[in-house]
């Protein structure tokens, strides 16, 4: 009988909890590249989210979708093309981390690396 009743609890709390909403303003509090956490953070543009989709990222207007753990930005004219993508990570209400990997051409070997980048975000109140 006691299980039961845990079961029901756990059902309620998770249905009765409020998803994370990203509409807002939010500010980059510390930057992580190829797994080291720089010192100095540099200035970030506030990120900006609206409620119809739109998003303000570093001074260009973009529409976002999010799937699953991604979130996916493309341009206004062209909604269907995905210009950028992040592996987005939902730590609180207030803070989320945006992950990508930032490709970078080597003439030496004529070919790219990736380096891993995560960008930790909170929200302006």
């Amino acid at each position: 009988m006691r299980d039961i009743i845990c079961f029901f609890i756990l059902i309620i709390t998770f249905s009765c909890s409020k998803p994370i909403e990203l509409k807002g303003d939010w500010k980059v509090n510390a930057l992580v590249i190829d797994n080291i956490t720089k010192k100095t953070v540099p200035r970030f543009p506030i990120m900006s989210f609206r409620s119809d989709n739109l998003v303000f990222y570093f001074g260009t207007l973009w529409i976002y979708e999010i799937q699953g753990d991604s979130i996916f930005l493309a341009y206004q004219e062209e909604p269907t093309k995905i210009a950028q993508a992040f592996k987005i990570d939902f730590v609180d209400h207030n803070h989320i981390n945006l992950n990508y990997s930032r490709r970078i051409a080597i003439d030496s070997i004529l070919g790219f690396i990736y380096i891993p980048y995560q960008s930790q975000w909170s929200k302006i109140n």
